[in-house]
């Protein structure tokens, strides 16, 4: 924390005015910088705005708000700016999208509000750390204790779909799918809110505590709608924008595949899968489960990295893909060796070998590997068929499969 650094831009250019931000001479100083800021609010255009950074963005994208409102959620973003890592500004002119973010997902993001939290939760809790808290304006001070607290009574409040109808902060005529949290709130686009996608595991793998358990559960096991062989759809295949299938080199009329526009509108990106592991994994070992309970959290979690195991084998790279198109097909403009693809699934099997009771057996890497061997198999943890499972029977938990003999040249 101490480690000596310095910004590349100045902050006079965006920083809110009656809000001073600390001066910055180590790692500290950043971290308080970017956190004052949001708190503060940011209102500033990108340096060198235009087609120079940006050559199919569209004026007003380039204005970039963000801040801090009164639940404690993080927020920014507009219409015109792809505001987090679902990125993509259409280009095709032929099928008017250039310019459009296909998923602009302005408002409070769920995962940005997870991560906010699982930050302040850190710097709360951190002796070392310089700040006590942010300051909002020239009156008004928020430590970082409060605003975790505050994160944690408003997240549901605002972010939870309940299937009986029955909320406070939810539009139920645009609700598609309940039993779910919100993707956002605040999109200007109402319905947006609403949709079904794969970020609300990011939340809570990383802030577990916002949620309340009985309905991560439930929105655990809707999650199995987005579930592919490698990765998670992100969007639900019944919303009426899906389009599973990305081919960036589209250069037809349908806006919403044209370019690959819908590179997050359905297509199967393997990185989310890790978070989603982790958060299972997190809420069915809750603070009363059996040994049994944690058997089994185990084997589930197995069973579903059985198809990465026999990817990573048969793969040329030894890897896996950022993305496939749906229900696990190879997209050639996905790139073939991704690395936050393996690296949240190495944290999801980290997660599942320490998670567990220390002096449980179950905690062992003989007992993990023993359940991936069962999920291989296509066993659940009582040694039963699973529906659907199956695979080939490896020799080893992580052993490459048996390959069927190469063909005998025809003479």
């Amino acid at each position: 924390l101490s480690a000596p650094l310095r910004l590349r831009f100045p902050v006079s250019g965006w920083q809110e005015k009656g809000v001073d931000l600390p001066k910055v001479g180590c790692l500290a100083d950043v971290m308080q910088v970017i956190l004052q800021a949001h708190a503060a609010g940011i209102s500033f255009r990108e340096w060198n705005a235009g087609k120079q950074i940006d050559e199919h963005m569209r004026d007003p994208g380039f204005n970039v708000i963000a801040g801090v409102n009164g639940e404690g959620f993080v927020y920014g973003g507009n219409t015109l700016n792809c505001g987090t890592w679902m990125d993509k500004m259409g280009s095709s002119d032929k099928a008017a999208n250039r310019g459009l973010p296909a998923t602009p997902r302005d408002g409070a993001d769920v995962e940005i509000v997870g991560l906010a939290k699982s930050t302040v939760r850190w710097l709360a809790s951190l002796k070392e750390y310089p700040y006590d808290g942010v300051q909002l304006r020239a009156d008004r001070s928020m430590s970082f204790g409060s605003w975790s607290r505050l994160l944690e009574v408003s997240f549901e409040r605002w972010f939870w779909i309940p299937e009986d109808g029955k909320a406070e902060h939810c539009e139920m005529k645009m609700v598609n799918k309940a039993g779910i949290y919100k993707d956002v709130v605040g999109c200007a686009q109402p319905w947006c809110d609403y949709q079904h996608r794969p970020n609300c595991f990011i939340a809570m793998a990383v802030a577990p505590e916002m949620f309340t358990a009985s309905r991560a559960l439930v929105a655990l096991e809707n999650g199995e709608d987005l579930l592919g062989p490698l990765g998670m759809s992100t969007l639900d295949p019944s919303d009426l924008a899906y389009r599973g299938d990305y081919h960036n080199d589209d250069d037809g009329v349908d806006k919403h595949t044209a370019q690959g526009w819908n590179y997050h509108q359905g297509p199967e990106w393997v990185w989310p899968l890790g978070y989603y592991l982790r958060a299972r994994f997190h809420f069915m070992c809750g603070k009363d489960a059996s040994p049994e309970d944690q058997h089994h959290a185990v084997a589930t979690v197995m069973r579903v990295l059985r198809h990465h195991r026999h990817h990573l084998w048969g793969n040329p790279w030894r890897s896996l893909p950022e993305l496939t198109n749906s229900h696990g097909a190879y997209c050639g403009h996905s790139c073939p060796a991704q690395a936050w693809s393996v690296g949240t699934l190495l944290d999801a099997l980290h997660t599942v070998q320490t998670g567990v009771d220390p002096k449980s057996p179950l905690a062992s890497p003989v007992h993990v590997r023993s359940n991936a061997l069962r999920a291989a198999n296509g066993g659940d943890h009582h040694g039963a068929a699973v529906p659907n499972g199956g695979g080939v029977a490896p020799t080893a938990a992580f052993a490459p499969p048996k390959r069927a003999p190469a063909p005998t040249p025809a003479p």
